[in-house]
C-alpha cells in the first residue's frame, strides 16, 4: 500500500495497453457528449433534445448490460470488445463519409452514435476491465482497477475541452472522423491483446447463465450491496454534475468563465481522490462504498443549502472526491468477489444499474417546469438519502435470510 503501487502497475505491458485502449474511447465519449449537446441545441434551440441525447445513451448502456448479463458468459471477451469497438468505428466513418456527400450532422446521425457509443460504454465496463485485471498480480489490481476508473474523470476534463477546440476552430464534418480515429486507436490497442483468461463454452441456456449471476449476486453480500447502491447513485447523485454550473449561476451569479473554472473542481476532487483510493486501498471495502455515498448525497444537499461560495467550493470538491473513491470501489468490489467466469455477466448487471441513470435525468426535468435548481438538487439528495436507509436494511434482511437458509 503506497504511492509506489501507482508506478508498478506500468510496468505490466498488457494492462497499459489495455488502459490505453479505454482512454481512448472514454475521451470520444465525453467529446461526443459537449460536442452533441451543442449540435442539438444549434439545430433545434432546445435543451431538451440535448438531454434527450444523454438519456438516449444511458438507456443503451442499460439494454447492452440487459443483453450481456445475460449472455456474456457464451462469448469470448476479445471477441465482444473487437466487434462493439468496430461497431463505432464503423458508424462514425460511415457519419463522416456521407458528410463528404453534403449530408450534413443531423439529429439521427448525433442520436445513432450516442446509441453505439453507449454500447460501447456497457461493454467497455463488462468486458474490458476485467481484462485489464486480469493481467495484474493479486497484490496490485485494486490499484490498477483504480487507476482506470480514474482515467474516466480526467476524461470528463480532456473530451470537453477537446469538443470545444473542434467547435470553435474546425469544420463540423471532421467531428466524426475525430471520434473514428480513436474508436480506430481502440480497436488497435484491443488486437493486439490476448485474453489472459481462457473462454470455457458455457453448457445450458441463457436463463440458466443469468440466474447464476443472480443467485451469485444474492448470496454474497457484497456484490449486493453494490448492485443495489448503484441505481442510488446514478439516479439521485449522477444528474447532479449537471446541476453544478446552473447552481453557480442561480446562487452566485458567476460569469461563464467563472462558471468553468470553478465547475473543473469537481474534477479535481474526483482526480485526488481517484489517485488516494488507488494508492491505498480500504480493507472494509464494502463499508467505505457505502460511506462515500453517503458523503456523495450529503455534499449535494450541503451545496444547495448553502449561500456561501467557499462552502459552495469545498461541497462539489467533497463530491468529486468521494465520486472517484466511490467508482474506484464499485469496480474493485465486482472484480474480487465474483466468480472469474461469471465476472462479465455481473459487470454487465452493474452497468444495468448505470444506465438507469436516464430516469435521474428524467426526474430532473419534470421538476425543472416548477422548482429552482437549488430545491432540486435539495430534493434529489434527500431522496437518495431515504433510498440509501431502505436499501441498507434491505440488504441486511436479504443477507439474513440467505444465511439462515
Amino acid at each position: 500500500m503506497g504511492f509506489h503501487l501507482l508506478l508498478e502497475i506500468w510496468t505490466y505491458k498488457k494492462f497499459s495497453v489495455l488502459f490505453t485502449a479505454g482512454w481512448f474511447t472514454s475521451v470520444a465519449r465525453w467529446f461526443e457528449v459537449l460536442i452533441f449537446s451543442v449540435i442539438a441545441w444549434n439545430l433545434t434551440e432546445n435543451a431538451s433534445i440535448a438531454a434527450f441525447l444523454v438519456m438516449l445513451r444511458l438507456v443503451a448502456v442499460a439494454i447492452t448490460g440487459i443483453f450481456f448479463s445475460i449472455t456474456g458468459t457464451f462469448f469470448p471477451r476479445k471477441v465482444v470488445l473487437v466487434i462493439t469497438t468496430l461497431l463505432c468505428a464503423f458508424t462514425c466513418l460511415s457519419i463522416f463519409l456521407l458528410s463528404t456527400f453534403g449530408i450534413e450532422l443531423n439529429l439521427i446521425s448525433i442520436g445513432l452514435i450516442s446509441l453505439v457509443s453507449g454500447a460501447m460504454w456497457s461493454v467497455d465496463f463488462s468486458f474490458r476491465r476485467p481484462m485489464l485485471a486480469d493481467t495484474l498480480p493479486a497484490h496490485i489490481i485494486s490499484t490498477g482497477v483504480s487507476v482506470d476508473v480514474l482515467s474516466t474523470h480526467a476524461t470528463r476534463i480532456l473530451g470537453p475541452l477537446l469538443g470545444g477546440i473542434f467547435l470553435a476552430y474546425l469544420d463540423e464534418s471532421y467531428i466524426t472522423f475525430f471520434l473514428f480515429c480513436l474508436y480506430f486507436l481502440s480497436l488497435l490497442c484491443v488486437l493486439t491483446q490476448r485474453d489472459t483468461t481462457t473462454f470455457k463454452k458455457q453448457e445450458g441456456n441463457f436463463f440458466n447463465a443469468f440466474s447464476r449471476v443472480l443467485s451469485q449476486t444474492r448470496k454474497n453480500i457484497n456484490l449486493l450491496t453494490v448492485i443495489l447502491l448503484t441505481f442510488i447513485f446514478n439516479i439521485f447523485s449522477l444528474p447532479f454534475i449537471a446541476l453544478i454550473g446552473i447552481l453557480l449561476i442561480e446562487k452566485f451569479q458567476k460569469e461563464a468563465l467563472e462558471i468553468g473554472l470553478l465547475t473543473s473542481l469537481e474534477g479535481v476532487g474526483a482526480l485526488l481522490g481517484g489517485s488516494l483510493i488507488a494508492a491505498f486501498p480500504p480493507k472494509n471495502k464494502r463499508i467505505m462504498f457505502t460511506i462515500f455515498l453517503a458523503i456523495i448525497l450529503g455534499s449535494m444537499i450541503s451545496s444547495a443549502v448553502t449561500n456561501n461560495l467557499i462552502v459552495y467550493l469545498v461541497c462539489i470538491i467533497a463530491f468529486g472526491f468521494s465520486a472517484a473513491c466511490y467508482s474506484a470501489l464499485q469496480s474493485t468490489i465486482i472484480y474480487l468477489n465474483s466468480l472469474p467466469e461469471l465476472r462479465s455477466p455481473t459487470f454487465s448487471l452493474l452497468t444495468i444499474a448505470i444506465g438507469c441513470g436516464s430516469l435521474g435525468s428524467l426526474n430532473i426535468y419534470i421538476m425543472s417546469k416548477k422548482l429552482t435548481t437549488e430545491l432540486i438538487t435539495i430534493i434529489i439528495g434527500c431522496e437518495g438519502i431515504l433510498m440509501l436507509i431502505f436499501t441498507l436494511f434491505f440488504i441486511n434482511f436479504i443477507s439474513t435470510s440467505t444465511k439462515e437458509n
